[in-house]
C-alpha cells in the first residue's frame, strides 16, 4: 500500500514539475534553458529517490510477517485462561513464526 502512495506522489511531483516548466517556458524569456535542465534533473532524480525510499521501507519492515496480531494474541490468552499449557502455546508460536530457530 505504501509503495502505491510513493508512486502516486512521484507521478504527481513529476507532472507538477513539467506543468510548471511548460507554463514558465511560455512566460519567462530569460533562463528557460536552465528551467529545462532543472526539469530534466528532477525527472531523473525523483524516481531514484522514490526507489530509495521504498527500498528503505522494505528493509525496515522485512520482519513484519513475524509479528503476532492483537486478535491472535487474544486467542492465545483465551486458550491459556481455559487451562491450556502456556509452554505448549509458546512452542506453537515458536514453530509458526520461526522464533528461536537457527537459520540453516
Amino acid at each position: 500500500m505504501l509503495k502505491r502512495v510513493f508512486a502516486i506522489i512521484g507521478v504527481a511531483l513529476l507532472a507538477a514539475v513539467w506543468i510548471i516548466y511548460g507554463i514558465a517556458a511560455f512566460t519567462v524569456t530569460k533562463n528557460t534553458e536552465g528551467l529545462l535542465y532543472g526539469a530534466l534533473a528532477v525527472t531523473i532524480l525523483v524516481p531514484i529517490v522514490m526507489w530509495f525510499l521504498i527500498r528503505m521501507y522494505d528493509l525496515a519492515h522485512r520482519n513484519d510477517d513475524k509479528n503476532i496480531s492483537m486478535s491472535e494474541m487474544r486467542k492465545y490468552q483465551k486458550r491459556i485462561k481455559n487451562g491450556e499449557s502456556p509452554e505448549k502455546i509458546a512452542e506453537e508460536i515458536d514453530r509458526k513464526y520461526n522464533i528461536n530457530q537457527e537459520d540453516k
